[in-house]
């Protein structure tokens, strides 16, 4: 799945091993893992992470971030205004 944001928010259910593709994030965009667990890598961040329920990850400016569902999960994505 890719994605573009229309919107300054959006939550997102992701079933397990479901992918979902962010192309050019914006500075500070915040990814919080509302339930479940998921796998965020990044470009230009040499680390992957992994998030648990009630975690969140902030991208940097421009970066393509992957996200999978290790099992079924709740995802809320947030850009700045």
């Amino acid at each position: 799945m890719k994605l573009t944001l229309p919107i300054p928010r959006i939550e997102l259910l992701l079933k397990r091993h479901e992918l979902l593709k962010l192309d050019k994030t914006k500075p500070s965009m915040a990814i919080e893992c509302k339930q479940g667990v998921i796998w965020i890598t990044s470009s230009g961040d040499y680390d992957d992470h992994m998030l648990s329920a009630g975690e969140r990850y902030a991208s940097g400016n421009n970066s393509k971030v992957v996200i999978e569902a290790i099992n079924d999960a709740c995802v809320d994505i947030e850009e700045p205004a």
